[in-house]
């Protein structure tokens, strides 16, 4: 399934060459110089997107830290997507878990919100930190 949708994006994006899995069955789509959105299928058959957000600010960890907890309630402020740390905790992540039964429509939506959810806590986390040091 994700294959076929990474032709397809890789189409609609006028790719000479279609985007391809790495060994591991992940793929790297790069939608700015430091923006990397892994996706790859999961054991239901779904399909998981995950990123690296920002580093995780220094200094008032416990304050940040709420912030992302909140957010993270209801799904209200991330569209659904978890906020979280990467294993070193030493990044702040963002992730989601898409259905097996999405079309391609439906895919592409999921993606363009996952992005723009991330471009969002960028800047959050931008604001936080000026405001940390202000």
């Amino acid at each position: 399934m994700l294959k076929r949708f990474f032709e397809q994006l890789s189409k609609e994006m006028g790719l000479a060459k279609p985007l391809v899995s790495n060994e591991e069955g992940s793929y790297s789509l790069f939608l700015e110089s430091d923006l990397e959105i892994s996706l790859r299928e999961n054991a239901e058959s779904g399909i998981t997107l995950f990123t690296v957000v920002a580093p995780l600010p220094a200094g008032k960890n416990e304050e940040y830290m709420l912030m992302l907890m909140t957010a993270n309630l209801l799904g209200r402020e991330t569209g659904g997507c978890a906020l979280g740390l990467d294993k070193a905790g030493k990044n702040v992540t963002l992730t989601t878990f898409l259905s097996e039964e999405l079309n391609y429509k439906q895919f592409h939506e999921a993606l363009e919100s996952f992005a723009n959810y991330t471009d969002s806590w960028r800047e959050e986390t931008t604001e936080f930190i000026q405001g940390a040091t202000a």
